[in-house]
């Protein structure tokens, strides 16, 4: 559990900031060079594979450069150093695919929402970009993203099978994956069951996140 919750929150709060940041530039640079760039970067990222992109940065970043210690799980309370090193590669890789959907579902948000009477409204107010960008524009293009990050959140909380087989490390989802090569039910039932519930309780967190960002849901 500990190795696959380094990998679900170090990831997260990666892909968070990239995927938002760029999304955000984009959106207000829209048919620039630079967003033309950031989407193309975003669609490649997209179509590739944790198996492939991990192969690779393990192959330059530890076999080539020897920058990175090899892939593994390292308690923080042992050695804080190390745990980030080993946890690095994994948390780029997933960092790098998952924040090209958050740049898109960003950017198509906010182009939506910039086009809506309230935030034309906001600027015939006299207010400023930066105040109609984030806090109008961003606030009302962020509750999709939550939805996503959500569920995104609660599948990686139950094992990230494909990213702890690339890297060899002993989380949920290698777990759960040699549970069922040896057919020993009570750790696949275990599994699943432990899936579900990060599942269920991402879900709630989200719907109580959704009465903070959007007045509407409090009110129904």
């Amino acid at each position: 559990m500990p190795a696959t919750l380094s990998i679900a929150f170090g990831a997260s709060i990666l892909w968070l900031l990239i995927g938002l940041s760029s999304g955000i530039v984009s959106a207000l640079r829209r048919g620039t060079m630079l967003d033309k760039f950031s989407q193309a970067v975003a669609l490649g990222a997209a179509s590739l594979q944790i198996y492939f992109v991990g192969l690779i940065l393990q192959f330059i970043f530890v076999d080539k450069l020897a920058i990175l210690p090899i892939p593994g799980y390292t308690s923080p309370f042992d050695s804080l150093t190390l745990w980030a090193q080993q946890m690095a590669l994994p948390w780029i890789t997933l960092a790098f695919l998952l924040s090209a959907i958050y740049s898109r579902l960003t950017r198509a948000g906010m182009i939506e929402v910039m086009s809506e009477d309230y935030v034309r409204t906001a600027r015939a107010k006299g207010l400023s970009a930066r105040q109609i960008n984030s806090k109008h524009v961003l606030r009302g293009a962020i509750t999709p993203i939550v939805t996503v990050f959500g569920l995104d959140l609660g599948v990686l909380l139950g094992g990230a099978v494909i990213t702890e087989y690339v890297f060899n490390i002993p989380g949920l989802g290698k777990l759960s994956t040699d549970a069922v090569a040896n057919l020993d039910i009570p750790v696949v039932t275990g599994s699943v069951l432990f899936s579900a519930f990060f599942v269920v309780t991402i879900n709630i967190l989200v719907d109580i996140i959704y009465s903070a960002l959007d007045p509407k849901v409090r009110l129904s």
